[in-house]
């Protein structure tokens, strides 16, 4: 089942902030995309059960928390922020 991704407006906000500011040549855009790959085909197998229906998921450089919603099947983005450098 495939679901419907929303990034919150502040997660998008922050999204926009990391990638301007993505001195790891492109670790950044290419993580966001396997992270919303994940969000949109199996969002309950992406990541770590948090509370309730809220997860969250590492792809180097970046960590995002979202909230899966099952009808509509619906994956919202809560948060991002950067991990580990290097």
């Amino acid at each position: 089942m495939k679901h419907f991704v929303f990034w919150a407006p502040e997660a998008d906000e922050r999204l926009q902030s990391l990638v301007r500011g993505d001195e790891s040549d492109g670790r950044v855009v290419r993580a966001v995309r396997e992270i919303d790959f994940w969000l949109a085909r199996a969002p309950l197998d992406f990541g770590e059960s948090r509370y309730d229906t809220v997860r969250v998921g590492f792809v180097t450089p970046i960590a995002v928390q979202f909230d899966v919603l099952a009808d509509p099947p619906t994956v919202i983005v809560l948060d991002i922020w950067q991990i580990g450098r290097g």
